[in-house]
Formats: C-alpha cells, sequence, structure tokens
C-alpha cells in the first residue's frame, strides 16, 4: 500500500509542477489507456476461469445493479440537497 501512495505522490507532484511537455501527456494518455484495456482484459480472463464466480453471476449483477442505482440516486440527492444550501442566493 505504501508504493501505491508514494507512486500516487510522486505522480501528483510531477503533474502539479506541469514537468511533462504537450506531448508526453498526450503519449501518457494513449499509455494509460492500453493499460486500462490490458487490466480489464486480465480481470476478465480471471473472471472466466473462476467456475464459482460463472455459477454465482446473477446474484453479483443483481447486487451490483442495486449498488450502482444506490450511488446514482444518492449523488442526485446530495448534489441536490447541496445545491439548495449554497445556490439560494443565486434565486433571488
Amino acid at each position: 500500500m505504501l508504493k501505491i501512495l508514494i507512486s500516487l505522490g510522486i505522480g501528483f507532484l510531477i503533474g502539479y509542477q506541469k514537468f511533462l511537455s504537450d506531448k508526453m501527456i498526450a503519449a501518457n494518455s494513449k499509455l494509460q489507456m492500453i493499460w486500462l484495456l490490458l487490466l480489464i482484459f486480465v480481470m476478465g480472463m480471471s473472471i472466466g476461469m473462476d467456475p464459482d464466480i460463472l455459477t454465482q453471476l446473477p446474484v453479483l449483477g443483481g447486487k451490483a445493479f442495486i449498488f450502482a442505482v444506490a450511488t446514482c440516486i444518492g449523488s442526485v440527492g446530495v448534489v441536490y440537497v447541496f445545491s439548495r444550501i449554497f445556490l439560494k442566493e443565486e434565486k433571488k
């Protein structure tokens, strides 16, 4: 975990100090996409090879759907409450 936090901190400092040129930022964006696709591919392989996950997929899908809906409703609710609190003065 410490390695992850250190890597994140170093990346933040590099981005914050703007050490990268526009060309390097574009290359970084492409590399991020490649690694993300590779990660998703490997995760798909892991799921496909695990017979327990495949048998429990309907239950896991239902739980994921409920979690996604609850997250969306909660996010909209929080934004609504905060906008009512902090944007009162703009409506007048």
